[in-house]
């Protein structure tokens, strides 16, 4: 089963949140329902869940597929997008790790809201999250049918 773990970059965590995220995809990753997984990574230059994901899999000794966008731009030949259609074509399932307020130390655009769950009458009540590219993947994937996961860590 291929699995992918998307979410946030580093920077929209605390201490706090980002063990609690690491736990959360050691846990998906440990799953004893996921027997034979792969763990898909979008390999993030912004480190968070991607970085995470790969560490715990190799960790665990787990298989990856890594899905490492050529280009740091959202419409390219590889860029972004390209690599978030990818990994929502290629995975099984997908969970998509998210947090519900920015750290103090956050300097970026800030959202009220997750657009992307806004869209969707699906995604309604977990829209009140950090916005992240990751949520934008898991909605390509829901899609397509496969299984969707959204978890908030807080």
């Amino acid at each position: 089963m291929k699995t992918a773990i998307v979410g946030h970059g580093s920077n929209k965590f605390n201490k706090k949140t980002e063990k609690a995220a690491k736990d959360l995809i050691k846990s998906i990753l440990s799953d004893p329902k996921n027997t034979n997984v792969i763990a898909i990574s979008g390999h993030s230059p912004m480190g968070g869940i991607d970085i995470w994901t790969e560490e715990a899999a190799k960790e665990l000794g787990i298989k990856m597929e890594i899905k490492a966008p050529k280009q740091q731009t959202w419409d390219a030949e590889y860029g972004y997008k390209q690599r978030n259609l990818d990994i929502a074509r290629t995975c099984d399932e997908i969970h998509v790790i998210l947090v519900t307020e920015y750290p103090e130390t956050y300097k970026g655009k800030k959202f009220n809201e997750c657009y992307h769950c806004a869209k969707h009458p699906e995604g309604k009540e977990i829209a009140k999250h950090v916005k992240s590219g990751g949520c934008w993947t898991g909605w390509e994937a829901f899609k397509l049918g496969k299984e969707c996961f959204w978890h908030i860590v807080k």
